[in-house]
Protein backbone atom coordinates (compact mmCIF):
# COMPACT_ATOMS: atom_id res chain seq x y z
CA UNK A 1 0.00 0.00 0.00
CA UNK A 2 1.06 3.57 -0.31
CA UNK A 3 1.04 6.01 1.95
CA UNK A 4 -0.65 9.03 1.86
CA UNK A 5 0.74 12.63 2.33
CA UNK A 6 -0.69 15.10 4.48
CA UNK A 7 -1.07 18.65 3.72
CA UNK A 8 1.13 20.59 5.42
CA UNK A 9 2.96 20.13 8.70
CA UNK A 10 2.54 18.91 12.20
CA UNK A 11 1.95 21.79 14.90
CA UNK A 12 4.88 22.14 16.43
CA UNK A 13 5.89 21.70 20.42
CA UNK A 14 7.57 23.94 22.18
CA UNK A 15 11.66 23.48 21.07
CA UNK A 16 10.72 21.45 17.94
CA UNK A 17 11.37 22.78 14.65
CA UNK A 18 8.99 22.69 11.78
CA UNK A 19 9.21 19.10 9.66
CA UNK A 20 7.13 17.71 7.05
CA UNK A 21 4.99 14.33 7.44
CA UNK A 22 4.00 11.61 5.95
CA UNK A 23 1.76 8.80 7.75
CA UNK A 24 0.08 5.65 7.37
CA UNK A 25 -3.70 7.13 7.17
CA UNK A 26 -6.81 5.84 8.87
CA UNK A 27 -10.02 7.33 10.02
CA UNK A 28 -12.08 10.54 10.70
CA UNK A 29 -12.67 10.74 13.97
CA UNK A 30 -16.02 11.43 15.27
CA UNK A 31 -18.41 10.71 11.83
CA UNK A 32 -19.77 7.20 12.81
CA UNK A 33 -21.44 5.97 16.24
CA UNK A 34 -19.07 3.31 18.23
CA UNK A 35 -19.97 -0.60 17.17
CA UNK A 36 -18.35 -3.59 19.14
CA UNK A 37 -17.86 -5.09 15.54
CA UNK A 38 -14.36 -5.28 14.52
CA UNK A 39 -13.17 -3.79 11.49
CA UNK A 40 -14.14 -4.64 7.90
CA UNK A 41 -10.95 -5.29 5.42
CA UNK A 42 -10.24 -3.69 2.51
CA UNK A 43 -9.80 -5.86 -1.04
CA UNK A 44 -7.65 -3.83 -3.20
CA UNK A 45 -9.22 -3.00 -7.06
CA UNK A 46 -7.51 -1.76 -9.42
CA UNK A 47 -10.31 1.51 -9.74
CA UNK A 48 -9.24 1.94 -5.38
CA UNK A 49 -5.47 2.29 -6.23
CA UNK A 50 -6.09 4.22 -8.94
CA UNK A 51 -8.03 6.54 -6.90
CA UNK A 52 -5.39 6.37 -3.73
CA UNK A 53 -2.86 7.55 -6.69
CA UNK A 54 -4.78 10.60 -7.87
CA UNK A 55 -5.89 12.00 -4.24
CA UNK A 56 -2.59 12.23 -3.37
CA UNK A 57 -2.68 15.47 -5.99
CA UNK A 58 -5.93 16.93 -3.28
CA UNK A 59 -5.63 20.52 -3.04
CA UNK A 60 -7.98 23.68 -2.14
CA UNK A 61 -8.46 26.31 -4.91
CA UNK A 62 -9.89 28.92 -2.87
CA UNK A 63 -8.48 30.48 0.37
CA UNK A 64 -12.02 29.60 2.27
CA UNK A 65 -11.98 26.28 1.43
CA UNK A 66 -12.48 25.73 5.50
CA UNK A 67 -15.44 26.76 5.40
CA UNK A 68 -17.07 26.70 1.59
CA UNK A 69 -18.55 24.28 -0.42
CA UNK A 70 -16.30 20.86 -0.15
CA UNK A 71 -17.39 20.11 -4.30
CA UNK A 72 -15.91 23.30 -5.34
CA UNK A 73 -13.40 24.38 -3.43
CA UNK A 74 -10.49 21.23 -4.44
CA UNK A 75 -9.12 20.49 -7.79
CA UNK A 76 -11.66 17.46 -8.68
CA UNK A 77 -10.67 18.29 -12.46
CA UNK A 78 -6.76 17.59 -11.90
CA UNK A 79 -7.77 14.58 -9.62
CA UNK A 80 -10.10 13.50 -12.45
CA UNK A 81 -7.59 13.61 -15.06
CA UNK A 82 -4.81 12.02 -12.52
CA UNK A 83 -7.48 9.04 -11.83
CA UNK A 84 -8.02 8.32 -16.15
CA UNK A 85 -4.39 8.33 -16.59
CA UNK A 86 -3.87 5.73 -13.40
CA UNK A 87 -6.76 3.95 -14.68
CA UNK A 88 -4.69 3.01 -18.59
CA UNK A 89 -2.05 1.17 -16.43
CA UNK A 90 -2.32 -2.57 -16.27
CA UNK A 91 -2.45 -4.00 -13.00
CA UNK A 92 -3.52 -7.79 -12.15
CA UNK A 93 -6.17 -6.11 -9.34
CA UNK A 94 -9.52 -7.11 -9.97
CA UNK A 95 -11.96 -4.66 -11.47
CA UNK A 96 -14.73 -2.92 -8.87
CA UNK A 97 -18.39 -3.56 -9.56
CA UNK A 98 -19.16 -0.19 -8.48
CA UNK A 99 -17.90 3.18 -9.09
CA UNK A 100 -18.39 5.28 -6.00
CA UNK A 101 -16.35 6.22 -2.66
CA UNK A 102 -16.85 7.55 0.99
CA UNK A 103 -15.06 11.30 1.61
CA UNK A 104 -16.09 12.70 4.74
CA UNK A 105 -15.22 16.79 5.48
CA UNK A 106 -14.74 17.28 9.23
CA UNK A 107 -15.03 21.07 10.01
CA UNK A 108 -14.18 22.70 13.30
CA UNK A 109 -13.25 25.79 15.32
CA UNK A 110 -10.62 25.35 17.64
CA UNK A 111 -10.18 27.03 20.97
CA UNK A 112 -7.62 29.46 21.21
CA UNK A 113 -6.02 27.96 24.08
CA UNK A 114 -6.15 23.88 22.26
CA UNK A 115 -2.97 22.14 22.36
CA UNK A 116 -2.69 21.19 18.19
CA UNK A 117 0.46 19.19 18.51
CA UNK A 118 -1.22 16.80 21.48
CA UNK A 119 -4.77 16.75 19.38
CA UNK A 120 -2.56 15.51 16.12
CA UNK A 121 -0.52 13.05 17.69
CA UNK A 122 -3.64 11.74 18.69
CA UNK A 123 -5.11 11.99 15.11
CA UNK A 124 -2.34 10.30 13.92
CA UNK A 125 -2.49 7.56 16.22
CA UNK A 126 -5.81 6.79 15.76
CA UNK A 127 -5.63 6.79 11.78
CA UNK A 128 -2.48 4.34 11.50
CA UNK A 129 -4.26 1.88 13.93
CA UNK A 130 -7.50 2.35 11.78
CA UNK A 131 -5.41 1.75 8.44
CA UNK A 132 -3.68 -1.32 9.52
CA UNK A 133 -6.91 -2.89 10.79
CA UNK A 134 -8.80 -1.93 7.86
CA UNK A 135 -6.36 -3.74 5.40
CA UNK A 136 -5.75 0.26 3.88
CA UNK A 137 -9.26 0.72 2.80
CA UNK A 138 -8.37 4.54 3.54
CA UNK A 139 -7.78 6.38 0.61
CA UNK A 140 -6.46 9.59 1.52
CA UNK A 141 -6.59 11.47 4.74
CA UNK A 142 -5.99 15.34 4.32
CA UNK A 143 -5.10 17.54 7.26
CA UNK A 144 -4.24 21.63 7.44
CA UNK A 145 -3.38 24.03 9.95
CA UNK A 146 -6.00 26.52 11.20
CA UNK A 147 -7.00 29.71 9.48
CA UNK A 148 -7.40 33.33 11.32
CA UNK A 149 -10.06 32.44 13.38
CA UNK A 150 -8.93 29.49 14.45
CA UNK A 151 -11.17 26.73 11.53
CA UNK A 152 -9.92 24.25 10.51
CA UNK A 153 -10.74 21.30 7.82
CA UNK A 154 -9.70 17.34 7.43
CA UNK A 155 -11.26 15.26 4.82
CA UNK A 156 -10.77 11.31 4.58
CA UNK A 157 -11.83 9.32 1.48
CA UNK A 158 -12.29 5.62 2.07
CA UNK A 159 -13.00 2.92 -0.26
CA UNK A 160 -16.42 2.24 1.04
CA UNK A 161 -18.62 3.74 3.69
CA UNK A 162 -19.50 0.71 5.73
CA UNK A 163 -15.50 -0.07 5.78
CA UNK A 164 -15.30 3.66 7.45
CA UNK A 165 -18.21 3.32 9.88
CA UNK A 166 -16.80 0.09 11.31
CA UNK A 167 -13.29 1.46 13.13
CA UNK A 168 -14.98 3.60 15.46
CA UNK A 169 -14.79 0.72 17.97
CA UNK A 170 -10.82 0.68 17.94
CA UNK A 171 -8.77 1.96 21.00
CA UNK A 172 -6.85 5.00 19.36
CA UNK A 173 -9.74 6.22 17.52
CA UNK A 174 -11.96 6.39 20.76
CA UNK A 175 -8.94 8.32 22.43
CA UNK A 176 -8.60 10.06 20.07
CA UNK A 177 -12.64 11.84 19.91
CA UNK A 178 -12.58 11.97 23.83
CA UNK A 179 -9.38 14.37 23.48
CA UNK A 180 -11.08 16.48 20.49
CA UNK A 181 -14.70 16.65 21.95
CA UNK A 182 -12.80 19.26 24.44
CA UNK A 183 -10.78 21.43 21.96
CA UNK A 184 -13.75 22.73 19.84
CA UNK A 185 -15.90 25.92 19.85
CA UNK A 186 -17.73 23.94 17.37
CA UNK A 187 -17.51 21.44 14.69
CA UNK A 188 -19.85 20.07 11.35
CA UNK A 189 -19.43 16.25 9.59
CA UNK A 190 -20.57 16.41 6.22
CA UNK A 191 -20.22 13.30 3.76
CA UNK A 192 -19.61 12.96 0.47
CA UNK A 193 -20.41 10.74 -2.47
CA UNK A 194 -17.08 10.81 -4.83
CA UNK A 195 -18.60 8.65 -8.07
CA UNK A 196 -16.75 8.03 -11.04
CA UNK A 197 -18.81 8.30 -14.52
CA UNK A 198 -17.18 6.41 -17.10
CA UNK A 199 -19.71 7.58 -19.57
CA UNK A 200 -19.04 11.33 -19.35
CA UNK A 201 -15.33 10.22 -18.14
CA UNK A 202 -15.67 12.49 -14.90
CA UNK A 203 -15.73 12.77 -11.32
CA UNK A 204 -19.29 13.52 -9.18
CA UNK A 205 -18.70 14.87 -5.81
CA UNK A 206 -22.60 15.12 -4.01
CA UNK A 207 -23.61 15.14 -0.46
CA UNK A 208 -23.83 11.77 0.77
Amino acid sequence: MTNVLISGVYPQREGETEREVTVTPSACPLHAPVSSDPPLKYAPTHEDESMREALKLLHPICDDFRTADYATSFNWPKITESFIEHLKYPSELPARSDYEWYAVVFRSQRRADCRDADLFEADRQAYEEAFSATNGALLVYWYTGLDENHNCLATCVWSARDIARSVNSLPRHREAAKLSAHVYVSYHIDRYRISWVPSQQSLSVVPW
